[in-house]
């Protein structure tokens, strides 16, 4: 089967287990004026969200060593590292006011290793042609300059103004026109810069953290402001708070035993479009209007099963009761926007609840409309082999579309419409 959109993990080897261990950061400090690439990120764009540096369209993998102002930095970030390894390990105090004033303004991790060296430089596409006998492994990193006033305007003066084919994304729709491979790499990194950035404090006691491990966790300095303030207990063990959060989704594909399937409408998240065209049909020119329908989905709870949520979510979005014994798990897709692991399911509705009648949108508000649909015009619509139709006249034609099958919901969706009747029947991977 085809890689997920974010989940291909062939290029880059993260090597876990390495990330605490001085004589890797030691190995890496050798690397960084031979062959080491960066991924650079920030939100002083024109979004004023995180987005990537990309290159030619696709995502820019920086040659650290032509850039000397990032070279200098991250060998003082990997001899921090190395340094600070011992106080973590045994659980001890830091100074924050001894860490350098440059390192306090970036995010930094070490993604791994590009085992192949397929993924290019920053002027280079991605090449399919490298064998790994003809190459070395290459040290990938990625940076959140969004802090650093003199990293920001280097980038802008150095390569966005000055290099037209520089520029930083501009959100989710354009990541997912990525190779999968990039795509993948940019939500890996992302994910990570992301989290170290928006957390700079203690949950627990109100210190300072700081990124340890090669910026794959958070420290506690045990360095509370407030007096009365108890021992930190983030760092008396390993901690959840200590790692950078990954919120699991249910999403789930239904249709009912006559092979009907059900989709959903958010027209706040996918705004209607309209435009006026010639009618391809009647030759006339008219509104033609596209909406957006895909699977129902929403974070999990604590304490409840994928199966648990499923039944929830459905029912809170379409007023329909599904049965867990109808609901089998199919596969899963990381999702960078912001950390999130779509957990891909499928369900029956029953014949008894499968009836316009009962369909009800005002529980949650969430979607605007949800309607069945014939299996046959799903299949036309998921495959790209055809357009479905909500309405037609002679001024006004309403199209309707779905996610593609890059997508966990695209995937689902055509899941469903491949099978037989009965959708879950011995389909669930677990």
């Amino acid at each position: 089967m085809k890689d997920i959109l974010f989940g291909c993990s062939k290029h880059i080897a993260r090597y876990a287990y390495l990330r605490r261990d001085v004589e890797n950061m030691e190995k890496l400090l050798k690397h960084i004026e031979v062959s080491s690439k960066l991924i650079v990120f920030s939100s002083r764009n024109k979004s004023n969200r995180l987005e990537a540096l990309l290159y030619d369209n696709q995502l820019a993998f920086l040659d650290i060593h032509r850039f000397s102002v990032f070279s200098q930095l991250l060998q003082k970030w990997l001899i921090f590292n190395t340094s600070i390894e011992s106080v973590v390990k045994e659980k001890g105090k830091y100074d924050w006011a001894k860490i350098d004033a440059e390192l306090k303004e970036v995010s930094l991790f070490w993604l791994g290793m590009d085992d192949l060296n397929v993924l290019g430089g920053a002027d280079t596409k991605t090449s399919k042609e490298i064998t790994p006998s003809a190459v070395c492994p290459v040290p990938v990193y990625a940076i959140d300059i969004s802090k650093s006033d003199v990293l920001c305007k280097f980038v802008d003066s150095q390569l966005v103004n000055s290099n037209s084919d520089y520029r930083y994304s501009e959100g989710m729709p354009e990541i997912m026109q990525m190779e999968n491979e990039l795509a993948t790499v940019y939500a890996y990194s992302k994910t990570f810069v992301d989290f170290l950035s928006k957390n700079n404090f203690c949950p627990s006691c109100g210190g300072h953290v700081i990124p340890v491990e090669l910026g794959s966790r958070l420290y506690c300095l045990g360095d509370s402001p407030y007096p009365a303030a108890a021992e930190c207990k983030v760092n008396l063990k390993s901690n959840n708070v200590q790692y950078p959060r990954t919120d699991p989704c249910v999403i789930i594909a239904l249709s009912d035993d006559t092979g009907r399937v059900l989709l959903g409408n958010n027209s706040q998240r996918h705004p209607t479009t309209s435009e006026s065209i010639v009618d391809e049909v009647t030759g006339k020119k008219v509104e033609w209007k596209k909406r957006f329908f895909s699977c129902f989905a929403g974070f999990m709870e604590p304490g409840e099963t994928i199966e648990h949520a499923c039944v929830r979510e459905v029912y809170e979005e379409t007023g329909l009761i599904l049965q867990e014994k109808d609901i089998s798990i199919i596969e899963s897709q990381p999702w960078p926007f912001p950390a999130s692991l779509m957990i891909g399911c499928i369900g029956t509705i029953s014949r008894e609840e499968a009836v316009d009648s009962k369909i009800n949108v005002h529980l949650d508000d969430e979607l605007e409309h949800v309607q069945w649909f014939d299996r046959a015009e799903v299949a036309k619509v998921v495959s790209r082999k055809g357009k479905g139709f909500l309405s037609r006249t002679e001024t006004v034609v309403e199209e309707w579309f779905c996610p593609p099958k890059e997508s966990v919901a695209g995937r689902l969706i055509d899941h469903v419409v491949q099978t037989n009747k009965d959708p879950t029947a011995d389909n669930g991977k677990f």
